[in-house]
């Protein structure tokens, strides 16, 4: 972290000095070559050769000046692998590997399996990473410490499934993640009304009619033309993109008038859906901003319902 500190503290007046930060943060994966993998792998199966010699006089080392050298050994190993890691992913990923797979596994296993399963952890979320950063174009590294992230989520959330009953660890589970969902964005609806709300807003997607509840009659009228409108300037774009894919296919040619006219329409019908779409959203904003201490109450009186309190046994007195 000191390295990593210092390393901002030279970069930050350099040209280009973002991007060098980006680089020791995030690291760049995905342009890692032989070169550098024939560099590292040597390095790293040393570490790991002597690691394994001195496995046993690391664990029998009590304290004294041969504890300290077996200590001194060990971090001294830790150090040459992470510093030589971080030039090629970046500070973030490299401790996502070190920590995340490491505390699943002391969640799951004890023993030998924990080895198993901090590896098996870090080669899933790894390659769930690469495979969202791929799927949705996101930059590599970031995505893949996300995707650490979620998996010790998950994991955590499972835990409580390795109890006997299961239906009951599942359901106690399942209440607890939305009772907390309910409460954080209830607080942060009272807080922030006109900040985004993704809770308030899926429901909305699914079940339009939740906004009547909190829009006035005037609100109402403006947000549902708002939406026709949009819905008709979508409509209209997607019918002059069918007319213009369909005479590609056809191999029908297009006037360079035409294309023009094709384009000019275009730009406006998606300028005037855009228009509706910001009232849409400064109306709903207004609606919540005012309404915003009844909505979140629900939201955290919802919550504090659903939670799975515990309830105390009372032993009956002798």
């Amino acid at each position: 972290v000191v390295a990593a500190a210092a390393a901002f503290l030279l970069v930050d007046k350099a040209p280009q000095g973002t991007e060098h930060i980006k680089q020791v943060l995030t690291g760049n994966i995905l342009t890692t070559g032989t070169r550098e993998l024939m560099t590292v792998v040597p390095l790293y199966a040393v570490a790991a050769l002597i690691l394994w010699c001195a496995r046993g006089p690391m664990s029998r080392a009590s304290g004294g000046a041969a504890g300290w050298l077996w200590d001194f050994l060990f971090y001294a190993c830790f150090g040459l692998v992470v510093t030589s890691s971080v030039a090629l992913a970046g500070v973030l990923l490299v401790f996502s590997f070190l920590i995340i797979p490491a505390a699943v596994r002391m969640l799951y296993a004890e023993g030998g399996r924990q080895l198993a399963i901090g590896w098996a952890v870090g080669i899933v979320a790894s390659a769930a990473g690469l495979a969202a950063s791929y799927a949705w174009d996101l930059p590599t590294g970031s995505t893949m410490v996300c995707a650490f992230g979620a998996a010790l989520a998950l994991a955590g959330a499972l835990r409580p499934l390795r109890q006997r009953n299961l239906a009951a660890a599942a359901w106690r589970t399942t209440r607890l993640a939305t009772a907390l969902l309910l409460l954080a964005s209830g607080t942060w609806l009272a807080a922030m009304p006109r900040a985004d709300q993704p809770l308030l807003d899926t429901i909305e997607y699914f079940a339009p009619g939740v906004r009547d509840a909190y829009f006035n009659a005037g609100e109402t009228v403006i947000d549902r033309e708002a939406r026709e409108y949009a819905e008709r300037y979508r409509r209209e774009a997607e019918r002059l993109n069918e007319k213009e894919a369909k005479s590609r296919w056809q191999g029908e040619a297009v006037s360079d008038y035409e294309v023009r006219r094709i384009s000019s329409f275009l730009q406006s019908y998606n300028e005037m859906r855009k228009g509706e779409e910001f009232v849409q959203r400064e109306v709903r904003a207004r609606a919540r901003e005012r309404q915003r201490w009844w909505l979140g109450g629900i939201a955290i009186l919802a919550a504090a319902a659903l939670f799975p309190w515990r309830r105390r046994r009372f032993k009956p007195s002798t």
